[in-house]
């Protein structure tokens, strides 16, 4: 279910309206805004863009890192440089600001190196990895993904079998030192956060040693305003925490909400490019009952010529009002960082030869919609809302004072029927 504004402010917005801190979300691909709504995303990280966010009214913003396509070494070095840049930006404007690591509900990406480029090291991590909306919980000790109906375990799914990030781990205590380098990690039950509510939360975070890791358990968007009020609590008295959650603990703490959409607003686009570089098996499903609707796919690998692809393309969208560029299902590849980025290059050199000539775009995969949304020339978006739980609308502000509606489907959301829904919400 996705979060709606609510009626009266309860706790939770009374005391975030009385923390004078920015929030920046730090997200490494660009699936983070699947929960929330109204908020700028900082596609090019530069100084100038922070200085207008401090020099600004609003009180939340989103930077993408898209570090999970990068090396540990690269995602560190980039994210130090991104953070130093913040800092700067706030010491000039005299603003206090809070930085919070979105990253991955099914445990993906250089979580515990990037926590530890904001001090993780010297403080407590609070690791919030559950997104109730998209069927993603924190019980009994373990990360439960909802797949067709059935909670399953996160060790039994193609994502911990992910190349670069995976993982054996059944429990989150020992994942956190499988992938954490021997860290210790401690639970906070589900029934305790609801007997106890933020006290729970606040006693782990101020007892637990510097390096450690309290994780939380949460089914529901009320459990994780219990944790952001015990975080709250915690610092008050003191604690030094470091923020690493999914999507829906970010936009809790940073105050925002998600507003369901409908459709697209303004006026139908002429033009629609659907580009998927996601392998997982829920994009390979979408993509055929794109197929399956009698849609062509025009595919793309490492050895790809972009000139005459992009010729078949343009002619398509012209045509057809509709065009369709996907990675080859059958990867040839070695599913490495490196061979993943050479095929996402030949990928994106297709987006951006045809940024002049599309209306609208349908992104599937996380570091898809980062990459591609650059290749058009993008460097600041305009999160709009979700076109359904998980899928967030932005519009893509281009060159020359013209915005596109730009759709972001993770790689690890929605029915084989999503990309289609999307595209028939669109036209």
């Amino acid at each position: 279910m996705l979060v709606m504004p609510s009626g009266a402010p309860g706790p939770l917005d009374a005391r975030l309206s009385a923390d004078h801190r920015r929030v920046v979300v730090l997200d490494d691909d660009p699936t983070g805004t699947q929960s929330v709504s109204d908020v700028d995303v900082i596609l090019e990280p530069s100084r100038p863009h922070f200085d207008a966010f401090f020099a600004s009214d609003e009180r939340s913003l989103y930077v993408l890192t898209n570090t999970r396509a990068l090396t540990r070494a690269a995602a560190t070095a980039h994210l130090r440089r991104v953070v130093d840049l913040i800092d700067e930006a706030a010491r000039r404007a005299g603003v206090a600001w809070l930085a919070i690591l979105r990253g991955d509900s099914t445990l993906r990406g250089h979580v515990f190196a990037e926590a530890d480029v904001l001090g993780a090291r010297y403080a407590v991590l609070l690791f919030v990895p559950a997104f109730p909306e998209g069927g993603r919980v924190t019980v009994d000790g373990a990360q439960l993904v909802e797949i067709e109906g059935r909670l399953r375990n996160a060790a039994d799914t193609e994502f911990a079998a992910d190349p670069t990030f995976g993982y054996t781990s059944r429990d989150l205590v020992s994942w956190v030192a499988e992938v954490g380098d021997g860290r210790q990690a401690r639970m906070v039950a589900l029934q305790a956060i609801r007997d106890r509510g933020s006290a729970a939360i606040a006693e782990a975070l101020e007892s637990g040693p510097a390096g450690s890791v309290v994780i939380p358990e949460a089914e529901t968007d009320d459990d994780l305003r219990r944790v952001a009020l015990g975080l709250l609590d915690a610092e008050a008295r003191g604690a030094t925490v470091v923020i690493r959650s999914a999507s829906t603990f970010a936009a809790v703490r940073a105050g925002l909400v998600a507003r369901r959409l409908e459709a697209a607003p303004g006026q139908r686009p002429g033009r629609i490019l659907i580009v998927c570089g996601s392998y997982t098996a829920a994009s390979t499903a979408q993509l055929a009952t794109l197929t399956a609707r009698g849609w062509p796919i025009t595919e793309v690998g490492p050895d790809t010529q972009v000139e005459p692809l992009v010729a078949v393309v343009q002619a398509r969208l012209e045509s057809d009002g509709l065009a369709i560029v996907a990675t080859a299902r059958s990867r040839s590849d070695d599913g490495s960082l490196r061979s993943g980025a050479t095929v996402m290059d030949r990928l994106t050199d297709v987006v951006d030869r045809l940024r002049d000539v599309v209306d609208a775009v349908i992104a599937k995969g996380g570091i898809t919609s980062a990459s591609s949304a650059i290749a058009l020339g993008a460097q600041v978006a305009r999160v709009e809302g979700q076109l359904a739980p998980g899928i967030a609308l932005w519009s893509l502000r281009l060159g020359g004072g013209r915005s596109i509606p730009y759709v972001v489907i993770p790689g690890n959301v929605g029915g084989p029927d999503a990309i289609a829904d999307v595209l028939d919400r669109l036209r």
